[in-house]
């Protein structure tokens, strides 16, 4: 699964709109759209606030890996 699937996945799961992830993580609504159709990708900054926003590692946003299901909570323990 690639980072646009994942985000576009994790976002859904978390009920948050392109536009309030967008506000979350100080970009636009269109960017994160792009993001999700995998048009752009983001910077490494940015792609660890989208992680941080919904609640995921940066590793399952980028990688195939162990930690695909694993939430920040659930990593910090």
């Amino acid at each position: 699964m690639a980072f646009s699937e994942r985000l576009a996945y994790a976002r859904k799961q978390k009920k948050i709109k392109q536009a309030d992830l967008g506000k979350l993580v100080g970009t636009s609504g269109d960017i994160i759209g792009k993001y999700d159709r995998g048009e752009n990708t983001p910077a490494i900054d940015i792609a660890a606030k989208i992680a941080e926003a919904l609640g995921v590692t940066l590793d399952y946003l980028v990688k195939d890996g162990e930690y695909e299901h694993i939430d920040n909570t659930t990593f910090k323990r």
